[in-house]
């Protein structure tokens, strides 16, 4: 019997994505490198919004905003479900991060997830010092149940999500894509991104796909490292197809086409819209 695709498992999914499409930092302190040149062209910053589908229908939305400072950054994430399936199950999931750009290099300073889900709320919220994970928040608290503890030295080349998906839109500058791995710690699991090239494509219009042109791929696969709970080999039983293009931002190659296949089923996500951080419209339709 096939399996359907639940909501929530395809944000995950898509969130592992997103997780998962930096580069590993190479010194101790979690830190991600980005192009210089990137920096300077994505003045202010810029806004991504996707639409995700499954079985045809549009089932989630994304919006991705990042804002560059004078030496810092902040990334705002909201997935939510939408259309059809947002009015049955209504679900919404906010991420933020905030942090330091030093000598080109991503350095998170905080990070804040929070998931509704049928009227409940979880929260996690990590504090760094110095770029390293100084304090995890879960409301409500964290259970025994994982597989095995987070240990120190295994967060000293980590990124929370939201770091690790700006620093990847800002290092695509340099032409670095499918860096091969990424360390990644959520506030309660650690888990390794694996990237590795599929080589190059032309998309085409559809119903659902609003770009078309050349494309760059890279599949993304997860290895799970700690913090799981036992038995759940879902994470590494995932791959995405990461579709990227230039868009004209002066900021790298941009996610353009997301092919989800999960335990759940499979899901695409499509880029919907480009802004600039002053509202002005680079692709797409007006919301």
């Amino acid at each position: 019997m096939r399996r359907t695709l639940r909501i929530p498992a395809l944000a995950v999914a898509f969130l592992a994505l997103m997780v998962g499409s930096a580069a590993a930092a190479e010194k101790p302190a979690p830190v991600v490198r980005a192009a210089i040149s990137a920096v300077r062209h994505a003045g202010d910053g810029f806004r991504l919004s996707y639409d995700v589908y499954k079985s045809g229908f549009r089932a989630l939305s994304l919006k991705f905003d990042v804002s560059l400072g004078d030496g810092s950054y902040r990334t705002d994430a909201r997935l939510e479900s939408t259309g059809i399936i947002g009015w049955l199950f209504e679900w919404r999931l906010d991420a933020v991060s905030a942090g330091s750009l030093q000598q080109a290099m991503v350095r998170p300073q905080r990070y804040r997830f929070t998931n509704h889900w049928r009227g409940r709320v979880r929260s996690v919220e990590i504090a760094y010092d110095k770029g390293v994970p100084a304090e995890v928040r879960a409301d409500p608290p964290y259970g025994d149940d994982a597989e095995s503890t987070v240990s120190p030295d295994m967060l000293t080349s980590s990124v929370d999500p939201m770091s690790a998906v700006t620093a990847i839109v800002l290092e695509n500058a340099n032409g670095q894509l499918c860096r091969p791995k990424t360390a990644v710690y959520d506030g309660r699991r650690r888990y390794d991104a694996q990237l590795t090239p599929l080589g190059s494509r032309t998309l085409k219009v559809s119903n659902f796909a609003a770009y078309a042109g050349p494309a760059e791929g890279c599949q993304l696969s997860l290895e799970r490292i700690a913090g799981f709970k036992p038995g759940d080999e879902r994470m590494n039983k995932m791959s995405i197809n990461i579709w990227l293009a230039d868009m004209g931002m002066g900021v790298g190659k941009i996610p353009v086409r997301l092919e989800l296949h999960t335990p759940w089923g499979i899901g695409f996500a499509h880029l919907a819209r480009v802004r600039r951080a002053d509202g002005t419209l680079v692709f797409g339709n007006v919301e």
